[in-house]
């Protein structure tokens, strides 16, 4: 059997296994319908931009003080490409949390929390996972599918990784480094993006669109914001399975009205995603 036919089946597979694990999760309630009508964030189109805008400066200013500053220590490829990527996702973390505490308490408060939502953060956790358990088998069968498509439509022998695995993939073999793009990739980049679209821009539309609206341009975004030129033809598979991701994220902050579930989500995304990278050398494009 090629190894087309190999992935195309291996993505039809768990394309079957993620569709009945959403059939049984409408069967038992868990794709709940508008479970906090009252929710009503303070979000504004200033709050938005100001988000997004700082989070811009931060990469288009920042960045090329911290190359020079570490381009003087001499460092090799390695150790500058770490350093660069964790100095600058701490300057990012940092500067949103400052931006965050800035806000009103009357604002920040409904981001991250619905009125209504009394439940536990270990709740938030547990629904997580559920979610987990329902979206990787469909992003990774999306991605597996794209990633043939683009294979047998353009007669390619390989697609080039996502930055953010080819970054990774650089740090296995240096403990230090592999930790810091841990961290990067585990805590930093699963906090900013959440904050950004789910706790601003996703916030902001739903008061116009309603939440379903919200979701699904929140995720369109998502998915875009990760578009870099350097991935070439892979932007595709990266974009497909990052949309699709972002839908199960917007559901899950809507579901349980808790900035903290989707961040949760995001993060133990990511974390397996990175421990599959490591052990098996194999990671669908754009799950990082």
């Amino acid at each position: 059997m090629s190894e087309l036919s190999s992935d195309f089946l291996g993505a039809f597979f768990l394309g079957i296994v993620g569709g009945l694990l959403i059939w049984f999760g409408f069967q038992k309630g868990f794709f709940t319908k508008n479970p906090h009508p009252d929710w009503k964030p303070q979000t504004t189109l200033w709050h938005v931009c100001a988000g997004f805008g700082l989070y811009f400066a931060i990469v288009i200013f920042i960045t090329p003080i911290l190359a020079v500053i570490l381009q003087r220590k001499g460092l090799p490829q390695i150790a500058f490409a770490s350093w660069m990527n964790f100095l600058l996702s701490f300057s990012i973390f940092f500067a949103l949390f400052l931006f965050w505490k800035s806000l009103p308490q009357k604002v920040r408060a409904p981001i991250w929390r619905a009125p209504d939502a009394h439940q536990t953060y270990s709740t938030d956790a547990r629904f997580a996972v559920y979610t987990w358990c329902i979206a990787f088998p469909v992003a990774f069968a999306i991605s597996q599918f794209l990633d043939t498509l683009m294979l047998y439509l353009f007669n390619l022998k390989e697609l080039p990784d996502q930055l953010a695995v080819y970054f990774v993939k650089m740090s296995f073999q240096h403990p230090l480094y592999l930790f810091l793009a841990a961290i990067s990739v585990v805590i930093f980049a699963p906090i900013v993006e959440e904050f950004l679209f789910r706790g601003l821009l996703q916030s902001f539309i739903r008061k116009h669109l309603g939440p379903q609206n919200a979701v699904l341009i929140t995720s369109l975004c998502f998915s875009f914001f990760h578009f870099s030129g350097q991935q070439g033809i892979a932007n595709i598979p990266i974009i497909g399975s990052l949309f699709v991701f972002a839908l199960f994220l917007g559901f899950l902050y809507e579901k349980q009205g808790s900035l903290f579930a989707s961040i949760s989500l995001h993060a133990l995304f990511n974390a397996i995603s990175m421990i599959n990278l490591y052990f098996f050398q194999d990671l669908p494009h754009g799950s990082l």
